[in-house]
């Protein structure tokens, strides 16, 4: 009887079938629903009704927008506070990172009940702003923590080596700082974009159901029992973030390869 040999590869077969059953079989039913009917008749019209539909077409071009503007936002808070936390060394600077994801920590329903308390208290009018600081609080860490952890990464070298040869701090910060720390922004960027434009609960919660984004429409579609037209829409979200990963992910690489000044 031969005997079985441990190899290390055997380490990643439970993550395979992990990944198997709770993300390639869900993915596969939501495609094969996304075609068929109620009787499971091949049929188009699922993905013609979200092209014919102006609630459809309204809906995914306001969560690409909302998507697009609370990255920018999550971008323009995030980067300054990544970089001065990346210029902090030893201890304080990784405490200080954890206070920035603590938040994280605490679910996200709740953070997201907790923000209506607050807008309720100071009698905001429930719409876009509401909605956009809620995406903005929600997802701002995801923008810090890549972006953060790019910057620690860059060697030390390059920033003498660009002083040495005459630039000021703001020539450093602008051709050797930003274009070394791109793949993490990059990266910071589809972790808010992705997630901004699937997202109904902050949208639900923070608008009152006046802002009618994708992840909405999909949720609604399926309390109504429309299972197949729900299926293609989201089908049609995880095509639109599989782009948007791929153009990152190349982007990214392009960054990386490219040279400094």
């Amino acid at each position: 009887m031969t005997k079985y040999r441990f190899r290390r590869k055997d380490i990643g077969i439970p993550y395979f079938l992990f990944l198997l059953l709770f993300v390639v079989f869900p993915i596969v039913i939501i495609g094969v629903y996304s075609v068929t009917d109620k009787d499971w008749n091949f049929t188009p019209d699922n993905f013609l009704m979200i092209f014919t539909r102006a609630e459809a077409m309204t809906a995914i071009v306001k969560s690409v927008g909302v998507g697009m503007v609370a990255t920018a936002c999550c971008l323009l808070i995030g980067y300054p506070v990544a970089y001065f936390l990346s210029q902090k060394k030893g201890k304080r600077g990784a405490t200080l990172m954890t206070l920035f994801i603590l938040p994280m920590w605490m679910n996200f329903l709740l953070r997201t009940l907790a923000m209506r308390g607050i807008f309720d208290f100071l009698q905001l009018t429930p719409g876009y702003f509401t909605t956009m600081f809620g995406m903005v609080y929600n997802f701002l860490p995801f923008m810090i923590l890549p972006i953060y952890n790019q910057l620690c990464k860059i060697d030390k070298s390059y920033l003498e080596a660009s002083k040495d040869l005459g630039a000021n701090t703001a020539t450093v910060f602008l051709k050797t700082v930003v274009p070394l720390s791109m793949p993490g922004v990059l990266s910071g960027s589809t972790m808010v974009f992705m997630p901004c434009i699937s997202t109904f609960v902050i949208s639900d919660m923070l608008s009152r159901n006046t802002i009618q984004l994708f992840g909405n429409l999909i949720n609604q579609a399926y309390k109504m029992d429309q299972w197949n037209y729900a299926a293609a829409l989201s089908t049609l979200m995880l095509v639109i973030i599989f782009f948007s990963t791929v153009i990152t992910g190349r982007m990214s690489k392009e960054e990386e390869n490219k040279s400094l000044w």
